[in-house]
């Protein structure tokens, strides 16, 4: 019985509120674990999703390399094309996967000679629906003797393969190791004499017997690191979780982003704003690729969705004046040294009918990191975009602003975000080539040509450079030493015989070679003159071969002065692509402008006859806006009004740096 006395204790009308605060409470309670439930599960379903795919992605190139091994088995073209027969949706398997259950198939079509592969995985996901993602490739015949044959015949060895010495990973970290942290989102340890990577608590990849040394140091895994970016203002709804980096062969890519001093894989990210740049005109996130040594191969970008003609991938450098350096549109990244093979005397083995090298593809060094950490080289950078289907030259990545947005502006250059970023070719041969027998082969420091895209017919421009020198100026070694001439397709194409006296002045012959990919080649020569641009003048500079080259030329020579020059140079600042520089024109002298309309390069006339340093104008014309002068560093007086820069007493190297905008009232 309940005792009355205590009841009456409390106030008749305070009777009751208890319980209704217990039940108030209990419903916000339930209402908070309920929001709690679900964000954990939302949290957890996109998790979950992005796992199986990355899953799927294993399983479809696993099945691609799988076709791939298998080649091996036909001997002939009609066995390979019986072992590949033409297929729709066939050769179903299901496959049991840590994430989900999933459904594999592969069509296969008929292009020539080739077969088409296409490997689909399908899963239902936690929400019940069906999710698929898709790897395709194209398959060629290779009778499996060829390489014995070549062998037999040069009388050499077999070159190592591209997929170098790492192999994929088996099985999970042993109980009580501790990997150590690459902060990236993976790790090593090494046992057994191997050094594995690992992800999460998955060997991705081995080098086997890295650790067996005679000086007990282990041979590290080489690293490909970049960054990749998604332009806002076309993909608009592309999510950076379906956008993958993909290395052939064994190896192994991260992606993550740093976010104060630890690194987040892609996969555990929920918000995607932590991967916005200032500006928000990108998406951006980095990678690392793992590979052994030996390896060489492609990187290249892959969309959950599957690649699609209006989807772009931009690569170079937007504001560099070198033709070679210039952006391309391309969904991967090549990496190939190449080496020659020696006779026995020493000298390289050359084709019968044309004389040219016989080059080998080659692969890179241990433990080798690109970009190298102790130089300034830039990262290896993509930019996904999209654009119509028939944007395929690189100079679109820049008229249609892909890679110059406003996050893309660094030092107050539109673009220079990227200046340096690798093209679609990596050669490997100035300092990262795999080691191999000096006697048998042999190397240039770079490569003559793109080896994923062997051109038709190499021709041969040669000529000559004469050096002479206005009164009261001397030719000394240092400005012959720094004579050097390119071809607009990359430097090292070019050799230039040393300088003889010749009538008061010197001369050197010179040989260029350049590739014909079948319709000719069009490009230019560039002579340059390293560190004393303003003491020598070159004319033609650049020689210009506007109709295509379809043999061979000689007799063409350029003549260069040696006295006193001004250089007026600099780099032009736009947040508009479509308003570049067109032109630039200079009253006594020559100019060029990169091939995006960013930068300039002018070369005054030769002042060395009169008292005082060089004065003259510059003429600037644009593709739209009005042109402003952002920062001039010069030995002399140098101003631009209305377009035209007037340059009085100035010399040696000069700095005018420009800036576009929509009005003259716009101009700082």
């Amino acid at each position: 019985m309940i005792n009355s006395r205590v009841m009456s204790r409390f106030p008749r009308n305070s009777r009751g509120i208890g319980l209704i605060e217990v039940l108030v409470a209990m419903f916000v309670l339930a209402v908070g674990v309920l929001a709690l439930g679900k964000m954990h599960s939302e949290y957890f379903g996109i998790s979950s999703l992005n796992k199986a795919r990355t899953e799927a992605l294993a399983i479809a190139q696993g099945r691609l390399d799988d076709m791939r091994n298998y080649m091996h088995e036909a001997d002939t073209l009609d066995e390979f094309k019986a072992l590949y027969p033409v297929d729709t949706d066939g050769n179903l398997a299901t496959i049991e996967g840590v994430n989900a259950s999933f459904s594999r198939t592969e069509t296969i079509a008929e292009n020539g000679d080739l077969r088409v592969v296409a490997v689909t995985v399908d899963w239902v996901d936690a929400t019940g629906e069906t999710q698929n993602v898709t790897l395709d490739t194209e398959l060629a015949f290779s009778s499996p003797r060829a390489p014995g044959a070549l062998a037999a015949e040069q009388g050499g060895i077999v070159l190592p393969s591209p997929m170098g010495r790492a192999r994929l990973g088996r099985g999970n970290v042993p109980a009580g190791v501790t990997p150590d942290s690459n902060n990236d989102g993976t790790g090593t340890f090494d046992a057994d004499g191997n050094r594995n990577l690992v992800s999460g608590q998955k060997i991705v990849l081995t080098l086997e017997d890295a650790c067996s040394t005679e000086d007990g140091e282990c041979t590290d895994f080489v690293q490909i690191k970049g960054q990749v970016f998604i332009d806002k203002a076309t993909q608009k709804s592309l999510d950076p979780q379906d956008v993958y980096v993909q290395a052939s062969d064994a190896a192994y890519c991260t992606r993550y982003i740093t976010v104060g001093d630890e690194a987040q894989p892609i996969e555990d990210i929920t918000n995607n704003s932590l991967l916005l740049t200032e500006s928000e005109d990108y998406y951006r996130f980095d990678y690392t690729c793992y590979l052994g040594g030996g390896w060489h191969g492609n990187i290249g970008i892959l969309l959950a969705s599957g690649l699609k003609q209006g989807d772009k991938i931009c690569q170079g450098d937007p504001v560099s004046t070198n033709a070679w350096e210039t952006p391309v549109i391309a969904a991967r990244r090549a990496y190939r040294g190449m080496i020659y093979t020696k006779n026995a005397d020493g000298t390289p083995v050359t084709t019968g009918d044309t004389g040219d090298r016989v080059y080998t593809s080659y692969g890179i060094a241990d433990g080798v990191i690109l970009p190298n950490p102790d130089s300034s080289d830039h990262s290896h950078d993509f930019v996904i975009s999209s654009m119509s289907a028939s944007s395929t030259e690189g100079s679109n990545c820049i008229s249609q602003g892909a890679m110059v947005r406003a996050d893309a502006t660094s030092n107050g250059v539109s673009g220079d975000l990227f200046a340096g970023n690798p093209d679609d070719f990596v050669c490997l041969n100035d300092g990262y080539l795999d080691n191999y027998d000096t006697d048998m082969h042999g190397h240039e420091v770079t490569c003559p040509y793109d080896p994923t895209n062997p051109p038709v017919e190499r021709h041969v421009i040669s000529g000559s450079v004469v050096v002479s020198a206005s009164p009261g100026n001397v030719i000394s070694d240092e400005i012959l030493n720094s004579i050097g001439v390119n071809t607009s397709d990359g430097p090292g194409n070019c050799l230039l015989d040393g300088f003889t006296a010749s009538g008061g002045g010197y001369q050197a012959a010179y040989e260029c070679d350049v590739y014909d990919w079948g319709l000719g080649w069009k490009g230019m020569l560039h002579t340059t003159a390293a560190e004393n641009e303003q003491n020598i003048f070159c004319s033609p500079n650049p020689l210009e071969f506007a109709t295509a080259l379809t043999a061979d030329i000689s007799g063409q020579t350029i003549s260069c002065e040696v006295g006193k020059y001004a250089v007026i140079s600099g780099l032009v600042a736009t947040d508009d692509p479509r308003r570049v520089l067109d032109s630039v024109t200079i009253s006594s002298g020559e100019c060029q402008i990169g091939s995006a309309g960013l930068s300039y390069e002018c070369v005054s006339e030769d002042y060395s006859n009169v008292s005082t340093n060089w004065g003259g104008t510059l003429t600037f014309t644009l593709t739209g806006g009005v042109l402003c002068p952002a920062t001039v560093t010069s030995s002399g007086i140098l101003d631009l009004v209305d377009g035209v820069a007037t340059a009085d007493g100035i010399s040696g190297e000069n700095e005018l740096n420009l800036i576009i905008q929509n009005n003259a009232g716009a101009c700082p």
